[in-house]
């Protein structure tokens, strides 16, 4: 992974890629579009006892993109204490290297 420092967009471009990744992969099959859009539709209309299946491919897709924002957060996060522990790093440089003034 390259350095959060040098790339704070990086997370968000993980994401992006991996949605785009994940709703292609739905849209490129016709039928299990047709399928999904036929259970959403289903359970809108005739409520959730009308869709059956266990995994169906809204949901499937559904828990994809959970699992996308869960990994998004992750890296955000990390992201995140990266720079401030190497602020915080720098700080401690500048800091130490300036000699303590009033003394």
């Amino acid at each position: 992974m390259p350095d959060p420092i040098s790339n704070p967009m990086q997370p968000f471009i993980h994401l992006v890629q991996a949605n785009l990744a994940l709703i292609s992969k739905y849209a490129m099959s016709p039928d299990t579009m047709s399928k999904a859009m036929a259970q959403v539709q289903a359970a809108m209309t005739q409520g959730p006892s009308a869709v059956t299946l266990p995994a169906t491919a809204f949901a499937e897709l559904a828990q994809g993109m959970m699992e996308n924002y869960t990994r998004f957060m992750s890296e955000l996060t990390q992201s995140g204490m990266s720079f401030l522990s190497q602020g915080q790093d720098a700080m401690v440089k500048t800091g130490s290297g300036s000699g303590r003034r009033g003394a």
